[in-house]
């Protein structure tokens, strides 16, 4: 997959960009775009990981905190848990595949 491809992917899922829109995505695709945000490869992605990749898109991340009325920090906070579901404060493969199939 083209790194442009990825970074269209990765702001429809992390960043809710197309949030209700339908996409086929595959889990090995989702897996993929996990294993690319998982720079220390400890097989999550931890919060500085995320930061890293949200602070790379910071346009879309503006765009989307001032539409949900929220400054920056507060969104991503909020986009971070929004896949980490079980609360432990990283994202697991299945999470990551979690949210795709609750937001596309």
């Amino acid at each position: 997959m083209k790194t442009d491809s990825k970074k269209i992917i990765l702001s429809v899922l992390l960043l809710g960009t197309f949030s209700g829109c339908s996409l086929l995505i595959s889990d090995s695709m989702i897996k993929g775009i996990h294993q690319k945000l998982d720079t220390n490869h400890d097989g999550y992605i931890d919060y500085s990981e995320y930061l890293a990749d949200s602070n790379a898109n910071m346009k879309d991340v503006k765009s989307e905190a001032k539409d949900r009325g929220m400054s920056v920090e507060a969104y991503q906070k909020w986009d971070f848990n929004r896949a980490d579901s079980d609360g432990n404060g990283k994202i697991s493969p299945q999470e990551l595949i979690n949210l795709a199939r609750r937001e596309l």
